[in-house]
């Protein structure tokens, strides 16, 4: 996944593994806005039971009703990990009002 590749290595204080470092914040923000949009996504489909219940009945996913709870839930915990971990970085200290902003939303 990918905010696993975003996070710090265990037992290397400050030593960057993955793509983060290679990433403006521009960047970032693109992912963020991405990652958003498939919480949004995710949210809209769950919250759709007559949806859920219609591809239930037609055999789609087994026994119970499609969702995409683990879509949902996950891209928001990789945003905000995303966002806390550009809060903390010096060197996006410019960001700074932005990701403030988007925290609060």
């Amino acid at each position: 996944m990918l905010w696993r590749s975003l996070r710090l290595r265990g037992g290397e204080a400050g030593s960057e593994q993955g793509m983060y470092r290679h990433m403006t914040s521009a960047h970032l923000f693109k992912l963020l806005d991405c990652l958003l949009e498939s919480h949004t996504f995710a949210k809209d489909f769950n919250s759709n039971n007559e949806q859920r219940t219609a591809l239930w009945r037609a055999g789609f996913k087994g026994k119970s009703k499609p969702n995409l709870l683990k879509q949902e839930t996950s891209s928001l915990a990789c945003s905000l990990r995303i966002l806390f971990k550009m809060y903390s970085d010096r060197q996006l200290q410019d960001s700074w009002p932005d990701i403030q902003t988007r925290l609060l939303l």
